[in-house]
């Protein structure tokens, strides 16, 4: 199963904000400064927000509330990033276009995707392309804000990082998991038509395994993972960190025994199985050293940056007319 191709979920979320000018007869629905936010802002912003598609979800009613809702949500971001971008300035960071078109090629071999699949994937999250750029631009300036001034707050002492170690043992506990699937496939640019076909045939395996057929028999017959099928569906042991996020949540919290429902992924659908359970042992703190250390950076960034943008605010003559 592939992980997501595009990283679309940062630590930090922010929006660019509009370039265009303001408009004779826009409502005014925020102010920063003195630096006014326009309707017109707002809407222009929704494809950086990943919300380019907001009006093609739900009912006429529905859409109204939700377009509302949305507003709110761009217009605080709106907001924050027009105070960011002083700061920016006042620190004389800037993003070239270089950069992010390097960024944006780093993503397309990173998931080994070309131009049409990455539009599609965008589009599918609600993004364009132009507002994609804007939005990598401003976590690439967001990224270096808190370099400057809230990374160097960060104390690494060797003292703090052995506290966090232990106070999150459970996160460095090494449990194993054996899992066996049952994969039934779609093309590669499968149509509805396909899942449809797919979701069929799955029925049939839950129908069948229900009037007492056991998993690794209905693996074995009608499992299109050609290399598992003939072991019942055996994929072996894993680690946490080795199955995608969405796999993982699930199969390391059932019991030994259990099966999953049925997940979707580009390849298909899957039914899993947890054949077997071994209890993890924790590492010393030697070994697992640089994920600590990544793992207490990360949250102290994120627990102080949270503090440093409330106190910018509150030094801010801030309005929000919505």
């Amino acid at each position: 199963m592939m992980k997501r191709v595009l990283p679309l979920v940062f630590i930090f979320f922010v929006l660019m904000p509009s370039l265009s000018s303001g408009k004779v007869f826009d409502q005014v629905v925020g102010v920063v400064d003195g630096e006014v936010i326009t309707l017109s802002d707002l809407d222009e912003a929704m494809p950086m927000f990943g919300k380019a598609n907001i009006l093609d979800e739900g009912n006429p009613l529905d859409k109204e509330i939700r377009l509302r809702e949305v507003r709110k949500e761009v217009l605080e971001l709106l907001i924050e990033d027009r105070l960011l971008q002083k700061v920016a300035s006042r620190l004389n960071i800037k993003v070239e276009d270089e950069e992010v078109n390097k960024t944006i090629e780093k993503m397309k071999q990173d998931g080994n995707i070309d131009d049409a699949r990455m539009d599609k994937e965008l589009a599918a999250n609600g993004f364009t392309l132009k507002g994609y750029r804007h939005f990598l631009t401003v976590q690439i300036r967001r990224v270096r804000i808190v370099e400057a001034l809230v990374g160097p707050q960060v104390s690494m002492a060797d003292e703090r990082l052995r506290e966090y170690y232990q106070s999150h043992a459970d996160n460095y506990l090494s449990p194993e998991v054996r899992v066996s699937q049952i994969l039934i496939k779609v093309p590669p640019e499968a149509q509805p038509k396909d899942w449809e076909t797919a979701k069929k045939k799955m029925e049939g395996v839950l129908q069948r395994m229900k009037k007492g057929a056991t998993f690794e028999e209905t693996a074995a017959r009608y499992s299109d993972d050609n290399v598992t099928a003939h072991s019942g569906g055996d994929l072996g042991f894993f680690t946490k960190g080795e199955m995608i996020p969405q796999l993982e949540a699930v199969v390391f919290t059932i019991e030994a025994g259990g099966v999953t429902g049925v997940i979707q992924s580009s390849q298909g659908l899957h039914l899993f199985k947890v054949t077997e359970k071994k209890a993890g042992s924790l590492p010393s703190f030697e070994d697992v050293k640089n994920r600590v250390i990544q793992d207490y950076y990360r949250e102290e960034v994120t627990r102080l940056y949270a503090k440093w943008l409330d106190d910018l605010k509150a030094r801010s003559d801030i309005e929000m007319k919505l």
